[in-house]
């Protein structure tokens, strides 16, 4: 049912193109009037302005116009819009988000021993931390998504892609718009713009916005909307102020600063495990250790809830819940802000721009990691482990005195009242970065050299408290000889919950340098319709660890770690004009994955020393064909691509973490094969009508994976290559949206419409069953999402013009299954569902 869709949306694109240029030649047989084509895209990818069309790189560019149409409100939103990009949410953070580029993720650690492997750039400023990628967008001119490795000029930590946000520089001229909406779940918003105009020659503008809303699912332990689940409130601002020098340079900063409140979307319980042993699977011959998993089915059916209506919910179920118990009442506060410095100036044979970011970001969060509510059942401590035996056993053991055997007889198991699994985590991280281009341009050449220093410091404070279910009957029998069976008959609570709290401790910092360079030349001219482009960045990393806690209790020293890492990255491209807006293009380029640290890895044996893992190396070959035919009425590009990894940069969970916790570590996989295409396409039907596409796909091929463990110790990692599957990547992507437009005879008043329908594939978010026993039950749902916006623009207001606009998001109000989470030992498993649909009116003026 889920691949039709996806079928449905492949038939769907080419049919697009198919209608364009039927329409196209009929119009052309029975008219020759000149019509409106597609509107010239320019992009800075190359850093420099160039026609999309002519840059050898697959790369999206989304306007304001759409931004402000689909009502984007955040990096995460950009999700579906560009073919073999998807985003998914955060689970304990209102800014973190997983960026998957071509089949390449972050892995969904927030963790600051590792770096993202898609890059995010907010102008020119390199964001460093997944948990603040899920930003806010404000005064944005144009989104550039570029796919591929773009490891010379957009520099290390790009082995999939790069988006950049590309904001609005201040009007020299009055400006102000502003506009408010209203939609279900009480929730509002506000956003206004002034630019007041060139004063004393400084042109600024100053933008704030607020938003906020109920929750999307009732949390039966929480009376208030505003704090259920799915309920947020953000207020967000900016400031930039530009200078012009002279009309060959400027110089420009933008402050911002963002605030977001809420209680994230809640974890609904899918699966929970029996305990039954799992013996080692066989791969390729070899045995393979698996994750032995806790009996929290047969726990759970003893407990007694605190809350009645909860054992219901308590229930494990693949269903989308409008009701969940959260006694834990989750809470998450992030703030970011930054400042940004740009300084250029054209020297006349040469242009120099320096780019300086500093930014800090700050998030605290409480999470409830369950959604079942406090519920109580036997606890296990080794003084009480005999209690409720009869005296006729307990008299079989030395160490308890005839006298005390009556007495511990007598005495009950003692009881907890505890949850499954809840976190709180305090992280605090600021950075700082400097970027000097230098570039030019003659009749056959473009070229631009450059540097780049970034230095980070972060620090995380985590909490976790965890319920960890023990049968105690494998104590007696395991320990206890020819009586183990008796003890264990006798048994008055057979499962007992150990109780286990830990905290993980840490800071980290880490400093970048890379000098590159790149140049494209023209053979006989601009106008020769051949470019070819070499390029090439050298990175120095130095990364280091401080950890003064990983587990219940603090080292007696603290741990420390210390890696250095550099690579070379290059970059070939050629592009060729086959005829008038049809060019051919070829790009082979190699990009670089920093390596890093595992804050919850133990310290090396015998040492106080953290272990590092290995850089994530690329080679990408791609060709491509970009075209704007009939006049400009239909926008087709293409691209195929065949990536090969080394060390691939992988998340799972840890197969031998401390009893009764849950950890996550990277791992270096080996060699991974990635083909794939994609397709995107733009017509312009009639003067009315024009449509837009996309298409993805993904085969991935993984050829060596060494993450199994061997039953005989100290014997080296099994390839487990045959049973991984890709985390976070939906191998099918697809988009297409009807876009209307009608003019009213009414000032310059438009009607616009627009109806859109997303496909991504389910996703994995785990490596394989290894670790995640449940890896294959809690893949994510096939993705189906059909958004709709209607409103009139251009209404005449005295000076200035009004508008109104009608959206609606999930229209049919899917309920899918979007991202999971195996608890691996602790034996209980679940995820998040995308949110309901929610539709609203937005009213705005310009001036």
């Amino acid at each position: 049912m889920a691949k039709t869709y996806g079928y449905a949306a492949l038939h769907l694109i080419l049919g697009v193109s198919s209608l364009a240029i039927a329409s196209q030649a009929m119009a052309q047989e029975v008219s020759t009037t000149a019509e409106p084509g597609l509107d010239e895209i320019v992009v800075t990818a190359q850093k420099r302005a160039q026609n999309l069309q002519d840059v050898p790189i697959a790369i999206s560019a989304i306007s304001a116009e759409k931004i402000e149409q689909l009502g984007v409100k955040d990096s995460r939103d950009l999700s579906g819009l560009a073919p073999n990009v998807v985003i998914t949410q955060g689970t304990t953070s209102n800014s973190a988000a997983v960026f998957s580029m071509r089949g390449i993720s972050n892995g969904g650690s927030e963790s600051f021993g590792v770096d993202a492997a898609n890059g995010l750039y907010v102008d020119g400023i390199y964001i460093a931390r997944g948990g603040a990628m899920g930003l806010n967008v404000m005064d944005i001119e144009r989104v550039e998504v570029l796919r591929g490795p773009q490891g010379t000029l957009f520099g290390r930590n790009t082995t999939g892609g790069a988006v950049h946000f590309i904001s609005r520089a201040p009007s020299s001229t009055f400006r102000l718009k502003a506009e408010a909406g209203y939609g279900n779940f009480n929730a509002w918003n506000g956003k206004i713009s002034v630019d007041p105009g060139e004063i004393a020659g400084i042109s600024t503008s100053f933008s704030y916005s607020h938003s906020e809303r109920d929750g999307v699912i009732d949390n039966i332990l929480q009376p208030r909307d505003s704090r259920d689940p799915g309920a947020r409130k953000s207020d967000a601002l900016r400031a930039a102020a530009r200078i012009d020098l002279g009309g060959t340079g400027s110089i420009q900063y933008i402050f911002d600063w963002t605030r977001i409140k809420g209680t994230p979307l809640p974890f609904i319980l899918t699966n929970v495990a029996d305990g039954t042993p799992r013996p080692p699977i066989t791969i390729n011959g070899q045995q393979v250790v698996v994750t032995q998993q806790a009996p929290v089915a047969q726990y759970l059916a003893g407990a007694t809830f605190a809350n009645p209506e909860c054992a219901a919910l308590a229930v494990p179920s693949r269903t989308y819940r409008h009701e969940v118990c959260n006694n834990i009442l989750s809470r998450a506060v992030d703030k970011t802000w930054g400042h940004n410095l740009q300084v250029q100036n054209d020297f006349g044979g040469f242009k120099v721009k320096s780019t300086t970011g500093y930014r800090f970001w700050n998030s605290d969060n409480v999470t409830d990691l369950d959604g079942i509510g406090a519920f109580s059942g036997p606890a296990f401590t080794n003084a009480t482990l005999f209690n409720g035996m009869p005296a006729s056993l307990l008299q079989f053991i030395p160490t308890i005195p005839a006298a005390a055997r009556p007495f511990i007889a007598a005495s009950p198991v003692p009881t907890v009242t505890q949850d499954l699994f809840d976190v709180a985590n305090s992280r605090r991280h600021k950075q700082f970065s400097e970027e000097v281009e230098i570039s030019g341009d003659t009749s056959t050449l473009d070229w631009v050299v450059g540097g780049f220093y970034f230095w980070e410091k972060g620090s995380e404070n985590g909490f976790q408290n965890s319920g960890f279910i023990l049968d105690t009957n494998s104590i007696f029998l395991a320990n206890f000889g020819p009586l183990g069976p008796a003890f264990a008959a006798a048994n008055p609570a057979r499962y007992r919950m150990v109780q286990t709290r830990a905290r993980l401790k840490y800071t980290t910092s880490a400093e970048s340098t890379a000098l590159y360079g790149q140049a494209t030349f023209y053979p006989g001219g601009r106008d020769s319709g051949i470019r070819l482009t070499a390029g090439g960045r050298y990175t120095w990393d130095e990364k280091m660890m401080l950890r003064t806690q990983n587990g219940a209790a603090p080292p007696l020293a603290p741990e420390t770690g210390r890696a250095k890492f550099s690579k070379f990255t290059w970059n070939l491209m050629a592009g060729y004009d086959v005829a008038d807006g049809i060019n051919l293009y070829a790009r082979a380029a190699t990009g670089y994955r920093s390596g890093g640290f595992n804050s919850q890895d133990p310290a090396i044996t015998g040492t106080n020393q953290l272990g590092s893992f290995k850089p994530e190396k690329v080679t990408s070959y791609e060709i491509g064909l970009k075209s704007e035919l009939f006049n400009r009425r239909l926008r087709f590009n293409v691209a195929a691509y065949h990536n090969i990894y080394d060390n691939l940069a992988v998340l799972g969970p840890v197969t031998n973490a401390p009893v009764g916790t849950f950890a996550t570590r990277i791992i270096n996989a080996g060699k991974v094969v990635y083909n794939g295409f994609e397709v995107e396409t733009q017509a312009v039907l009639t003067d009315n009508f024009s449509l837009d596409g996309s298409l993805g796909y993904i085969d991935i091929n993984y050829r060596e994976f060494l993450a199994g463990q061997s039953p005989t110790p100290g014997a080296p990692p099994v390839n487990i290559a045959p049973i991984v599957t890709p985390g976070f990547t939906s191998p099918l992507t697809a988009n297409v949206a009807l876009n209307a437009q009608f003019p009213l005879n009414w000032g310059n008043a438009t009607l616009r419409g627009r109806i859109g329908y997303t496909h991504e594939d389910g996703k994995y978010n785990f490596s394989s069953s290894v670790g995640s026993p449940f890896n294959e039950q809690i893949k994510g749902d096939d993705i189906d999402l059909i958004d709709a916006q209607i409103g009139i623009d251009g209404i005449p207001l005295g000076t200035g013009e009004g508008e109104v606009r009608l959206w609606v998001k999930n229209l049919t109000n899917a309920k899918d299954f979007v991202r999971s989470i195996d608890y691996g030992q602790l034996g209980f498993a679940g995820g998040y569902y995308a949110e309901p649909r929610t539709y609203g009116i937005t009213v705005g003026a310009k001036f």
